[in-house]
C-alpha cells in the first residue's frame, strides 16, 4: 500500500480505504465508560470507525487499529446494534447498514484476532515501545509483500 513507519493511523486508514476502494471515515464519539471503546460499521460504500473521544491519542490509535483488525479479518458482528446507530450517524437509516461490529459484540476468537492485528500494526511503528520488528508480518494482510505497509 506504500505506507512506511512512522505510523500515522489516520493516514493508514486513508490508504486502507484507497486499497479497498471504499472510504474509511474516523469519527470520535463519546462512548459510555462501561461500554465499548470502538465500533466499526460498514455500509455499501463506506467503513465508519467510531472511537472513544474521551481518551488519549495513543489509546485512540489502538482502538482504531483494533477496528481495522476486524476489517482486515473480515469479521461479522454477532448482533446488530440498530438502536446505537440512530444517534451516531443520523443521516443513515439502520436499513442502509450492512453490518455493525462492536467490540463487545464479537466472539472471543474474533476479539483476539483483531487485537493481534492491532498489535502487529502498531508494534513495527514503535507505538508500543517494543522496537521495530520487520513490517513483512503485516504487509500481506494489507495487500503488499515488499515489507512496506
Amino acid at each position: 500500500m506504500g505506507f512506511r513507519p512512522p505510523l500515522d493511523v489516520r493516514g493508514l486508514c486513508a490508504l486502507l480505504g484507497n486499497h479497498r476502494g471504499r472510504a474509511v471515515r474516523l469519527l470520535p464519539y463519546r462512548f459510555p465508560i462501561n461500554g465499548p471503546s470502538g465500533l466499526w460499521m460498514a455500509t455499501a460504500t463506506t467503513d465508519y470507525i467510531f472511537f472513544q473521544r474521551e481518551t488519549t491519542r495513543a489509546h485512540q490509535d489502538h482502538i482504531i487499529t483494533h477496528e481495522v483488525g476486524h476489517i482486515l479479518a473480515g469479521h461479522h458482528g454477532s448482533r446488530p446494534i440498530a438502536d446505537a446507530l440512530e444517534g451516531m450517524v443520523p443521516h443513515l437509516s439502520p436499513a442502509a447498514v450492512r453490518r455493525v461490529l462492536q467490540r463487545t459484540g464479537y466472539d472471543e476468537a474474533q476479539e483476539r484476532e483483531a487485537e493481534l492485528v492491532a498489535t502487529i500494526i502498531m508494534e513495527p511503528a514503535g507505538l508500543l515501545g517494543l522496537g521495530a520488528p520487520p513490517a513483512h508480518r503485516v504487509a500481506p494482510a494489507l495487500g503488499g509483500g515488499s515489507g512496506r505497509f
